[in-house]
């Protein structure tokens, strides 16, 4: 009796050591919950931040996205058909550091996803998510995430003429006039696309995680002066740069789309 005890109680721990295996081999780094073509969200911890992330797809073109960092909950309407968002963060207000974790949160993501360093193959819920993510961890110091509509609806080939231009593309190595406003009033610059840590770039600097889908635009780069001069090339969170933050976001999600490589 006590034999077959003891092979029951060694029987019960090795099945309990394979199920826990077996749950290491199927838990991810990003606290997947959903991974189809039509759906993508997670949930997990980082810096001692709750985090959780969900995108799903309304139709082919359309989709909707959430994150959540603590308390605070950030949302977005993405229609790539009519090119156009819908923001609503409550008026929330991001910490420095809750922004740093987004986008340690989109590093992990893409991580993820490129691990065989492939980045051919991914859907358009996750590169919604990345995108927004970046944007919302771009945010200037101080910025209400208010409810707000944006419709792109310029021209791509549209001039280089006012401050807000839809989404203008700019190529990389050539000299393009920045536009921003600040205590000083308007200024206006010759900026080299590319030449300080990417500028120009819809997100983060040279060596970003999110290389492959950010796109190169004239809105971005009046942000990106802008934030580098008010900010420090550190900083681009200055709240001087709310307005020029705000008319860079379709540029963000759309400027891929448009074709705007930088080439």
């Amino acid at each position: 009796m006590k034999k077959q005890f003891k092979l029951l109680a060694l029987g019960i721990m090795f099945s309990l050591f394979l199920i826990g295996c077996n749950n290491d081999e199927n838990s991810t780094p990003i606290g997947l919950e959903t991974q189809q073509e039509n759906s993508f969200s997670g949930k997990m911890t980082i810096r001692n931040h709750e985090l959780s992330y969900k995108v799903n797809a309304i139709n082919e073109l359309d989709f909707t996205a959430s994150v959540k960092i603590d308390h605070i909950l950030l949302h977005a309407k993405v229609q790539y058909d009519d090119q156009s968002i819908d923001f609503d963060g409550k008026s929330a207000v991001l910490t420095l550091d809750q922004k740093e974790t987004l986008l340690d949160l989109g590093n992990e993501i893409s991580k993820y996803l490129f691990k065989d360093k492939s980045v051919e193959d991914f859907t358009m819920a996750e590169f919604t998510l990345l995108r927004l993510l970046e944007y919302w961890a771009k945010s200037p110091s101080g910025f209400p995430h208010k409810k707000r509509s944006i419709t792109s609806n310029v021209d791509p080939n549209y001039a280089l003429k006012s401050r807000n231009e839809g989404i203008t593309c700019i190529k990389k190595n050539t000299y393009v006039t920045a536009e921003y406003d600040d205590d000083s009033g308007n200024v206006r610059e010759s900026i080299l696309v590319n030449g300080n840590d990417c500028i120009g770039r819809c997100g983060s600097g040279c060596g970003s995680f999110f290389t492959i889908a950010s796109a190169w635009t004239k809105d971005c780069l009046d942000h990106d002066r802008c934030g580098r001069v008010n900010g420090g090339s550190t900083n681009p969170f200055d709240s001087e740069c709310g307005d020029e933050y705000a008319e860079a976001a379709d540029d963000y999600l759309f400027g891929v789309i448009r074709g705007c490589r930088g080439r």
